[in-house]
């Protein structure tokens, strides 16, 4: 038998009369008069093949075939429900999958208010987080194994939809006997000399470039002791007393039993900078409403963006 042979509808009229045991309560269930809702039935019945009921002046009641066909009926129009509501979920990007990428710096604050706005947002989404570098996301955008990347601006950003979704200046953790905890601010020119953990220029070179140029431009030569790839290892030799290092301000939510946060006057243009990138499926409706719902949530939590 196809499965041309008899209508949701007729299906519906079915369940109906099967629940009801009453074609009269069965139509006025179903907003319609007995003769249409009869006629259903008996088209219903000749598709299968078989008596559904047995029904007399007094008395409906389903027979041994109509009572195996209600089980099968009756799911049949959970799943064709079904089938439209994740269709229409899928046309809004309420359901699928999402691979997102992320920097190191990201796993502190940016990630989390993401992850719990996707799932309190889209809970049909399933969202995969990798921790990735820059390149490695740039290069998984392009081959398609990854859907949104949050990334420090990428130097090629050809094909690439690009949008700045974090900005936060830089504070300076410091060993707590240090004596320049002694103040609640400090300026660049306090950090002229001393001992520093600083950055390399090892996998993206982002804090390098950032940090070093700042310092240079500003005449202030620190005691470089280790250059290290990401703030989280700073933040350990900082705790150590292995010297003092600037660290993006979402750091201060990371404890170090043995770590100062201070604040030090800097510019605007001195910060640690995020952007989300998306590549070629970037038109799919999915990707579309999961980066609407990141772009939401990080511009509800994160510092003001300055002026590009």
């Amino acid at each position: 038998m196809s499965a041309n042979l008899f209508e949701l509808n007729q299906l519906r009229c079915f369940v109906a009369v099967a629940e009801e045991l009453n074609f009269r309560r069965a139509a006025r269930r179903l907003n319609m008069t007995q003769p249409p809702l009869s006629r259903h039935i008996n088209l219903l019945e000749h598709a299968v093949g078989v008596r559904l009921f047995d029904r007399s002046t007094r008395s409906v009641r389903l027979t041994l075939a109509g009572e195996r066909f209600l089980f099968d009926a009756v799911d049949i129009l959970h799943r064709a429900e079904s089938a439209m509501l994740f269709a229409r979920q899928a046309e809004r990007g309420e359901t699928g999958s999402v691979v997102l990428g992320f920097v190191p710096t990201a796993t502190i604050e940016l990630v989390p208010l993401v992850v719990k706005r996707l799932r309190r947002k889209l809970p049909a989404v399933s969202v995969t987080p990798r921790e990735m570098m820059s390149h490695e996301q740039i290069e998984a955008l392009r081959a398609g194994s990854l859907d949104i990347g949050i990334t420090r601006l990428p130097r090629n950003p050809e094909s690439l939809t690009i949008s700045r979704v974090w900005s936060e200046p830089f504070l300076v953790a410091l060993p707590k006997d240090h004596p320049l905890t002694a103040r609640d601010k400090l300026r660049v020119e306090d950090l002229h000399g001393q001992p520093m953990i600083g950055y390399s220029t090892e996998r993206g070179g982002f804090l390098f470039e950032v940090v070093s140029g700042y310092l240079t431009s500003s005449g202030v030569s620190p005691n470089l002791l280790y250059s290290v790839s990401q703030a989280h290892t700073v933040m350990s030799l900082v705790d150590s007393g292995l010297g003092l290092g600037l660290v993006p301000r979402s750091y201060a939510l990371v404890a170090m039993k043995n770590t100062a946060m201070r604040d030090f006057e800097q510019p605007e243009n001195f910060r640690s900078d995020l952007y989300m990138v998306q590549g070629p499926r970037s038109a799919n409706s999915l990707v579309s409403r999961v980066a609407q719902e990141i772009t939401v949530a990080l511009a509800e939590a994160s510092p003001t963006l300055p002026a590009p």
